[in-house]
């Protein structure tokens, strides 16, 4: 009497339930992932407006005690407004990160002429930390590439206040542009503290900030530079960071330049 070879082995079904039961772990992730951002996102929608409101008032309080000549409420006001800057920039870094997450964050591609970009946050930065020394060398020829310039200077300036932010004794900054090999490489490098080699690779994730204490007293969500990186990854460009502690870092970003135009 013969029988009958199906081939089924009793390994071939238990992998095949534990593909299923991995599958279905996977969506369910996904859809608290989903919960979550949009949890972030409208968390942050409703926190901003009060804030907004609060920034507001502030100002205006600002210009009544200047203008009844009761300056000695000024500094407390001031300090006030400074601290709703610093949770305006938060609600903004969680906004970002919930829109990368669901990859609904949009960048209206235009031509940008970047040093005019570079120079732009060169200036600003100049004029609201006269106490440093900012430096910036732009490559010549105004070269173009394909971007979104407020998100463009985003990172300009996060790269730029990172710096600030990291090097509170050595106030050396310099901001350069340069086009190497058909890229636009912008670098932002500053004398502070500097990271540790094998810090560097994890410096753009969500939420990483480097274990020093240093650092970790400082203000920051640690979204800044992962912000950045997602940024530049919407770009088709690269993004780094050369450090050395005790030396300070460099951070830099490059996009293609658009062939044969110039303005």
């Amino acid at each position: 009497m013969s029988t009958t070879n199906t081939g089924f082995r009793p390994d071939d079904y238990l992998l095949h339930s534990r593909i299923s039961e991995l599958e279905q772990e996977v969506l369910e992730l996904k859809e608290r992932v989903k919960v979550n951002d949009n949890f972030l996102n409208i968390a942050a929608h409703e926190v901003k407006t009060p804030v907004t409101v609060l920034k507001a008032y502030s100002q205006m309080l600002l210009m009544q005690f200047a203008k009844d000549g009761q300056q000695k409420y000024v500094p407390t006001v001031e300090k006030m407004s400074g601290q709703l800057d610093k949770i305006v920039h938060m609600i903004a870094d969680l906004l970002d990160t919930a829109r990368f997450s669901s990859d609904s964050l949009y960048c209206l591609m235009n031509d940008v002429d970047l040093n005019q970009s570079v120079s732009s946050c060169f200036e600003n930065v100049k004029a609201a930390h006269p106490s440093y020394n900012v430096s910036c060398q732009l490559t010549p020829g105004n070269p173009i590439v394909s971007g979104d310039r407020e998100r463009l200077e985003q990172v300009i300036d996060n790269f730029i206040n990172n710096a600030i932010k990291y090097s509170p004794s050595n106030k050396i900054i310099n901001i350069k542009s340069e086009v190497l090999n058909d890229e636009f490489k912008v670098t932002v490098t500053d004398n502070g503290n500097g990271i540790p080699t094998e810090k560097q690779s994890h410096i753009f994730e969500q939420f990483y900030r480097v274990d020093d204490d240093s650092v970790q007293k400082l203000p920051g969500l640690g979204l800044g530079l992962f912000i950045c990186s997602e940024i530049i990854k919407k770009h088709h460009g690269n993004i780094g960071v050369n450090s050395e502690v005790g030396k300070g870092s460099s951070f830099w970003f490059s996009l293609p330049v658009k062939p044969n135009r110039n303005l």
